[in-house]
């Protein structure tokens, strides 16, 4: 059960799944139902984000939706033979917060020491990039790393939530590249001044394609994660080694600000980054989840 936004071929906006390896308009599965149920006053559902605020991102309801249908109909018509593109599973989070270092063998790399406690900053929205987009480059900010990454996404309000009531409050999860531009990062750092800007390029933070519901994935902690660069592995490790899990990570941030639906966690990155260049082809994948592709100009 793989969801997606997409547009059409004349822009439309319009949401997908993936059932059996074959995609459908689940917008229009959704219109289907509503007419079979009679809730002719729900809105028509056109991004995913709408179904995390409308609290029917979850495996239970869209099985509902998909069963019901099936009940009354073919689901044959609403087949996506046409050519599609790709947007952002979430197109306006509030909220984009990274986590660093939560690896261990990734922060030697950095030459750093494992955290004690969890490390969080920002990228900012408009350095969302879809899948099958470019990440664009800009001249002369030296060397620009891959990291990628379990993203968790928000479904309810939390505020102060206990460790062992996190899990309650996930919709789904897809993958993040946090793309950074890793001379002017350690540049910054040196003078002792915030990283926000290495981060926050525009294309700098590749998303997708899927949200998977979080009842899916069941355990997000046992997750393998592979990234390559033109056919080449260059991180690999799962989601078992990150120093901080899940649930931990949620209710700590809670701690110090409340989340939203829709508000983006990307996980941290393992060892392994390197850089990309003009003409790379990035491959980020986790398992149960999907594969994000880029191209690098």
């Amino acid at each position: 059960m793989k969801l997606f936004n997409y547009y059409t071929a004349k822009r439309e906006p319009r949401i997908g799944i993936n059932l059996d390896e074959k995609i459908y308009n689940f917008s229009q599965l959704w219109e289907f139902y509503k007419d079979i149920k009679g809730f002719h006053q729900s809105p028509q559902l056109y991004f995913l984000q709408m179904m995390i605020e409308l609290d029917v991102f979850n495996q239970a309801d869209i099985q509902e939706v998909i069963s019901t249908v099936k009940e009354f109909r073919t689901l044959d018509d609403i087949l996506i033979d046409e050519k599609i593109t790709y947007d952002v599973p979430i197109a306006r989070p509030q909220k984009i917060l990274c986590i660093g270092r939560n690896y261990s063998e990734h922060a030697k790399e950095l030459g750093n020491e494992a955290p004690s406690e969890p490390i969080f900053f920002a990228k900012m929205p408009s350095s969302m990039l879809p899948h099958e987009g470019t990440i664009m480059i800009p001249h002369n900010v030296g060397r620009v790393d891959h990291e990628i990454e379990l993203a968790v996404i928000i479904g309810k309000t939390t505020k102060h939530v206990p460790v062992i009531q996190a899990h309650e409050m996930i919709a789904g999860y897809t993958i993040v590249n946090d793309v950074t531009a890793r001379a002017m990062q350690k540049g910054d750092i040196e003078r002792k001044q915030p990283w926000l800007r290495s981060k926050s390029f525009d294309t700098f933070c590749p998303i997708g394609p899927y949200l998977i519901p979080a009842e899916v994935i069941g355990n997000p902690q046992n997750l393998q994660l592979t990234l390559r660069v033109n056919g080449e592995i260059r991180q690999q490790s799962n989601t078992a080694n990150m120093i901080f899990p899940v649930d931990e990570l949620i209710a700590y941030i809670s701690r110090h600000m409340t989340l939203l639906p829709g508000d983006i966690i990307a996980t941290g990155t393992p060892e392994g980054i390197s850089p990309i260049q003009s003409g790379d082809q990035v491959t980020a994948e986790v398992e149960s989840i999907g594969t994000l592709i880029n191209s690098v100009h």
